[in-house]
């Protein structure tokens, strides 16, 4: 599942949903939901891991990995700078 940094970029909001449509995943606009809201959506859906596409100067930057765990707690798993 891909979802934004909050406030995010209309590029980077753009950028996150191609990815999910390229990785045949969804992809949830972020908005005012904390992780916690996110990582119940995922888990209700059946993911086990969430990308959040992270931005600097409103273009993005960096994906970060939070993994769902089972019991609906989630912890982050790290993240990767994204290339261009």
């Amino acid at each position: 599942m891909y979802t934004t940094s909050r406030y995010a970029s209309r590029e980077t909001r753009e950028f996150a949903s191609s990815l999910a449509k390229k990785e045949s995943s969804i992809y949830l606009a972020r908005g005012k939901k904390t992780i916690s809201q996110i990582a119940e959506y995922a888990r209700k859906k059946g993911e086990e891991q969430i990308f959040v596409i992270e931005e600097k100067n409103d273009r993005p930057l960096r994906m970060a990995l939070i993994r769902v765990l089972e019991t609906g707690a989630w912890e982050w798993a790290g993240e990767k700078l994204l290339t261009a």
